[in-house]
């Protein structure tokens, strides 16, 4: 898919998930910032979290230098993720994507892409960076320090079973 490629739909109307997923990821993968934004509206909304870290970016202009930097970064860093088709209907599909910086596999993310026609009107991005099981303890010590009476209150619950 490129900005001279409609967008792919099913038989039923529906968004085609698995083929904007492959797209999704080939762009990813390769940094392509250029095709990346253009599957924006000049005025989508671009709703990015990562790790916690929030930014919401309204219209092209905005969205443009803030997925600059992300492209480099995925550049530099040699980011590799796949992504995975979870539902769509005829304006919004939805994606999961496992992957990771330097041949890491330890980031999660979910991915919210909401169309109007066969533009980009809302992207909806959480993102986890390092991912661990949850019984690490550097796991357990990010969880305290983010809401530190809720890993307590879990932590308590658990000692009782």
């Amino acid at each position: 898919m490129t900005a001279t490629t409609p967008l792919a739909r099913r038989a039923d109307g529906a968004l085609d998930a698995a083929s904007f997923a492959a797209e999704a990821e080939r762009m990813t993968n390769e940094a392509l910032l250029d095709e990346w934004l253009a599957l924006y509206h000049p005025d989508a909304v671009a709703e990015w979290v990562f790790d916690g870290a929030a930014q919401r970016y309204a219209g092209l202009d905005a969205i443009r230098p803030a997925a600059s930097v992300l492209a480099e970064v995925w550049r530099a860093h040699r980011l590799r993720v796949r992504k995975i088709p979870q539902c769509a209907d005829a304006d919004t599909v939805v994606l999961t994507w496992e992957g990771g910086f330097r041949g890491r596999a330890n980031q999660l993310g979910t991915e919210i892409w909401t169309f109007r026609g066969d533009l980009v009107a809302r992207h909806q991005m959480y993102c986890h960076l390092d991912v661990r099981p949850r019984s690490s303890l550097w796991a357990r010590t990010r969880v305290l320090l983010a809401d530190p009476r809720t890993a307590v209150g879990v932590l308590a619950r658990e000692a009782r079973r």
